[in-house]
């Protein structure tokens, strides 16, 4: 199955169904050409990565073994705490704004925790800068198949897993991470108790 459908910017979402799905993240057409015009730093070229008809960059595909509504709403729009999107996109913001890293701790299990105020920061820089897609399926075989069919045809620069830039990714992560260990070894100042 293509990957054909029209993403929509994150302001304009309607009510996302409630069943499973694929759906895909992608960086709006004006920053399209340039993903730093919008501060992101991508780990390859952007030049040859898939684009909408439109000229939207596709930038991440997931899948939602339960609940579109659920998992884009709810976790990618609100949560960086349970969204691989969300620590990918501040570990790629980062690069070009140290800022993306004040205040910022690591939860107990050492995932990104950015503090309220980070947390709604890329929340509006999402909604300014991405359109979202999906398509809903009936059979979570059919959801998890699909998701690897798209992630492997057309590699899309925030995917970690079953891309060739993974190693690139990974480290920008890690990155990120000892930049906050750093920050909190220094007694950088944060928003959590």
């Amino acid at each position: 199955m293509p990957l054909d459908h029209v993403p929509v910017p994150v302001p304009d979402l309607p009510d996302l169904p409630r069943f499973p799905g694929v759906y895909s993240w992608w960086l709006a057409p004006s920053t399209a050409d340039d993903p730093a015009a919008a501060g992101l730093v991508l780990p390859v070229d952007p030049s040859p990565l898939y684009r909408s008809e439109s000229g939207a960059l596709l930038l991440y595909v997931g899948r939602a073994r339960r609940n579109l509504h659920q998992r884009i709403r709810r976790q990618h729009l609100q949560r960086t705490r349970s969204s691989a999107l969300r620590r990918t996109l501040l570990a790629s913001l980062w690069p070009l704004s140290p800022r993306w890293a004040e205040g910022a701790a690591l939860d107990i299990r050492g995932r990104v925790d950015p503090g309220k105020q980070a947390e709604d920061r890329l929340s509006a820089w999402m909604s300014e800068h991405l359109l979202v897609g999906w398509i809903q399926l009936d059979d979570v075989a059919e959801v998890d198949a699909l998701e690897a069919a798209w992630i492997a045809c057309y590699a899309p620069p925030l995917n970690t897993d079953g891309t060739a830039h993974r190693p690139k990714l990974v480290s920008r992560k890690q990155d990120f991470v000892q930049e906050i260990r750093r920050r909190s070894a220094l007694g950088g100042h944060s928003d959590h108790p």
